[in-house]
């Protein structure tokens, strides 16, 4: 396909890594041919020999194995294999569980293919064929089913004696779910629940959950509720959520007996309602089998193979080392938003904006993303969740009669497959989907795949515990972007669009930990993409047509990164490895409301948990043992109640520079400022309001100034507005001089920030390396400047800039203080201690400066802008990424 208007010009080639970017390549530089792999067709590939062979002599009579076989490496006829095996050799019954009805059958398939006895189970059990049913019963056939059917609160599939979990590495979602209640804000009953915690939900933080949808509010908040609150009106909310109907009450009674044990989070959306670890070890359909085989096509090293099944002591069969430089296939990636002269339009920001334009707006245009997916027929776009899949099809105008999903539950993306052209939208589904050969050669991914529910985000985004998610999301991108290479013959072209995921893959420590072939592939794409946008257009349909310039410019360049590349663990894998038994034992008690138990298992977790990285989690578990030993305690004197206070203080200590503890369980008697930096910034604002702004017309006129200098684009005025909201946030706040330094520097004496703002800059280009080099040092400097050794522990800097991609060299040299922030945010913490500080001269006066003192911490801590606030609210977005 030759873009119309190009056909004059040179084509471009893809040139060796590392060198400048060009729009071609000197043939001279060419190199030779990528050998070619061997197919295996028409017998088991040594890695399948090598892996039957390992679980036969070692793993027969394991109770719960996992077996490692990367996509396109033939797990399922693995998985099927010892499944016969079992069934006709031990003359078992044996079920194999898929994660959806879809890989089920295609799981069916195979089977017959192979000559292997099978039968589907799928759906409601009263619709099941009930001589199918009796084959499985009576050990002539392998039942084929959903993980549903096992995690029910009446599974017909309780008497298998062997269990296959294929994909186990998406298990967490469909496990936890059967144990997961989801209370969409639409419901009565999430306002009456809310209600019935009344007396221990702020209400400031009520009314920003219920107040209608405006530019300000913050659709991204999430809270967990108080452990003790929950277990203290149980009969409350058990009154509630028994009014549930259809699908979650259903949910509910898988939890009903165990309300007290479960985690409550809340946002604007919903209440979710789940235990951390799924309390499978009572759950009979599971626990009864004589073996539990795992199958993935990833197993990790950070141990969340066995948070998402609860189950401990799971022995590996891993990926044979050859597999790993072997591969699945070819994939071009393709970053547009690195490309020159490119319209970034569909970034999260742009594409929030379309899905809340009116119809009389005007539609942005899709740009070079739009004309990339062009390059195909037949596309498939991979997105986080269902509003912006939607949102995506719509900037790229595909047409109704076009646009294919996997929703339905009988035919599920055959429609697709078999149509000559079409859109296969897909949201939050990176596993269960195989578009081998000619099915689709053409994919977006867009944005990080974070949070699959409310606990992730909470995780992420509050507790800041990002190592824990580290291994989910990784595994998220890898098995997404092998939706359309399922073995070593496929190719597809795969684009990659939004900012958060650009910087995830940037990442030189996030590369090293996925396999070497893709390694070599993102690093391959990260490079070629950073040319103009004509020549990526055409660099693309070379890679999508596997022609002569991608074949002698292309794949000798990925075989010299492949053989180069090596694979490393995540940092404090091993760590939160070996902390999942502790974990797994933590909730089993819990569960069943062994208070004491569970919290003496939490205190284990939290004492093995030491590496500075983890703290944040460790910060979790602490909090976990001081609301158990609570509720085990009946006695305020007792030892469990001074463990709890204990735990209390150790889990605000690890939770330092975070406000989530703070919201739900402060300490005792504390003030709002228990924190020293807010101590010192709410002094410093009395300071302000008993001295330079005491009259009211001072403070109104300076607040407005400082309002419309944060609206400016120009550098000097935007400046000037950073400097009076240091003030107002009780800071020491001034513009340090000299060259390369920081727009703004707010310093309280226990936590510094600097601002450096690029309010001159529009959205379009990237966030280059010089500025970030420049910010990095910033608070060194400042450091240099009061002749001390260092800044204080915590300190940040910040970048305003409207841009939101970032030079995906710059990514890696970002300190850990170096955080990116939008111009909107830093206006919303200037509109909310405007607010604050209103609120603040409403107080009487004559009021004692004590008194006045508690005031003004409760007025700014329920405005969200103590100094621990305020730098959580502008530290949501690392440089460096999630």
């Amino acid at each position: 396909m030759t873009p119309i208007g190009r056909e004059d010009r040179a084509r471009p080639r893809f040139r060796p890594v590392g060198e400048p970017a060009t729009t071609s390549i000197d043939p001279e530089a060419m190199f030779g041919e990528l050998p070619r792999t061997p197919t295996g067709v028409g017998a088991l590939w040594s890695h399948q020999a090598d892996q039957l062979r390992t679980y036969s002599n070692d793993h027969r009579e394991t109770p719960d194995v996992a077996l490692e076989l990367p996509t396109g490496s033939g797990k399922t006829l693995v998985g099927l294999l010892i499944c016969e095996w079992r069934r006709r050799t031990l003359q078992q019954r044996v079920v194999y569980a898929c994660p959806t009805k879809q890989l089920a059958r295609q799981v069916l398939a195979k089977a017959k293919a192979q000559g292997i006895e099978a039968t589907l189970l799928i759906g409601s059990n009263r619709c099941w064929d009930q001589a199918e049913l009796g084959r499985y019963t009576r050990g002539e056939a392998i039942a084929i089913t959903t993980y549903s059917a096992i995690f029910n609160l009446n599974s017909h599939l309780a008497d298998a004696q062997t269990l296959m979990f294929d994909d186990a590495h998406a298990a967490e979602g469909y496990v936890a779910e059967a144990w997961a209640l989801t209370v969409d804000c639409k419901l009565d009953q999430y306002q009456q629940f809310l209600d019935a915690l009344a007396d221990w939900i702020e209400p400031t933080f009520v009314a920003r959950m219920v107040a209608p949808a405006s530019p300000a509010a913050d659709a991204s908040e999430v809270r967990l509720l108080p452990i003790g609150a929950i277990a203290r009106h149980a009969a409350d909310i058990d009154r509630v959520l028994a009014t549930l109907e259809n699908d979650p009450s259903y949910r509910f009674r898988m939890l009903r007996e165990s309300l007290s044990s479960c985690l409550f989070y809340v946002s604007r959306r919903e209440i979710y309602i789940r235990p951390m670890i799924p309390p499978t070890f009572q759950h009979h359909p599971f626990t009864t089998p004589t073996q539990r085989i795992y199958l993935s096509a990833t197993l990790g090293d950070a141990g969340e193979l066995e948070r998402a099944f609860g189950r401990t002591g799971i022995k590996r069969v891993p990926v044979p080392e050859a597999w790993d430089r072997t591969g699945s296939g070819r994939r071009f990636f393709v970053f547009p938003q690195l490309a020159s002269s490119s319209q970034r339009i569909a970034t999260k920001e742009n594409r929030n904006s379309l899905m809340e334009a009116s119809d009389d707006d005007a539609k942005p245009d899709a740009g070079l993303a739009g004309e990339l997916l062009n390059l195909a027929k037949k596309r498939l776009i991979l997105t986080p969740d269902s509003e912006s899949a939607k949102a995506m099809a719509d900037l790229f105008d595909v047409p109704e009669e076009d646009r294919y999903t996997a929703k339905d539950a009988e035919s599920g993306i055959e429609p697709f497959i078999e149509a000559v052209n079409g859109t296969l939208i897909a949201p939050n589904r990176y596993d269960g989907m195989d578009l081998a050969d000619d099915a689709c050669r053409m994919m977006m991914m867009s944005e990080l795949p974070t949070a699959s529910h409310l606990q992730d985000r909470f995780l992420g985004t509050k507790l800041r515990a990002v190592e824990i998610l580290q291994e989910r999301i990784r595994t998220r991108v890898l098995q997404g972007v092998g939706r359309c290479t399922r073995g070593p013959k496929d190719w597809a072209v795969v684009v990659v669009i939004g900012e958060d995921i650009l910087r995830f893959l940037s990442r030189t420590e996030v590369r090293k930990s996925l396999p070497v072939e893709l390694q070599a592939e993102i690093t391959f794409g990260l490079e070629q993409s950073q040319v103009g946008a004509d020549d990526l257009v055409y660099l693309a349909e070379s890679a999508l047509h596997q022609d002569e310039i991608w074949q002698q410019d292309a794949e000798p360049e990925l075989v010299k990164l492949r053989r180069a590349a090596k694979r490393e663990s995540q940092p404090h894998a091993a760590e939160l490895s070996a902390s999942t038994a502790r974990e797994v034992k933590a909730w089993t008690h819990a569960w069943q409301q062994e208070w004491d138990a569970a919290a003496s298992a939490a205190v284990e977790v939290f004492e093995h948990l030491t590496s500075p990285g983890v703290r944040p989690y460790r910060a979790l578990w602490a909090y976990f043992g001081s609301a158990w030993s609570a509720l085990a305690s009946a006695d305020p004197s007792s030892a469990a109640s001074e463990r709890s206070f204990r735990l209390l203080r150790e889990a605000h200590r690890d939770a330092t520079g975070t406000s989530w503890l703070k919201e739900i369980q402060p300490l005792p008697s504390a003030a709002h400022d228990i924190e020293p930096v807010d101590q010192e910034g709410v002094d410093g604002v009395l300071t302000l309001f008993q001295g330079p702004l005491r009259s009211a017309t001072r403070f109104e006129r300076q607040s407005s100034i400082m309002l419309a200098n944060l609206h400016q684009r120009g550098a000097t005025q935007y400046e000037q507005g950073l400097v009076e909201l240091g003030k107002l946030l009780g800071a020491e706040s001034f513009k340090p001089s000299g060259q390369g330094r920081a727009d703004a520097v707010w310093i309280w004496p226990s936590l510094w920030m600097t601002v450096e703002a690029k309010s001159e800059q529009t959205a379009e280009g990237m966030l280059s390396m010089d500025y970030v080099r420049q910010a990095n040092s910033q608070l060194a400097s400042v450091a240099a400047d009061r002749e001390v050794e260092r800044p204080p522990e915590a300190s940040i800097s910040v970048i305003v800039t409207p841009r939101s991609v970032v030079d995906p060299d710059a990514v890696p040299i970002a300190g850990g203080h170096l955080f990116r922030s939008m111009p909107k945010q830093l206006q919303d913490v200037a509109h909310d201690v405007i607010r604050a500080c209103t609120e603040l001269r409403s107080v009487g006066t004559g009021v004692s400066r004590e008194i006045l003192h508690i005031e003004c911490a409760r007025i700014f801590w329920e405005h969200r802008v103590l100094p621990t606030q305020v730098a959580e609210r502008l530290s949501a977005d690392p440089i460096r990424g999630v």
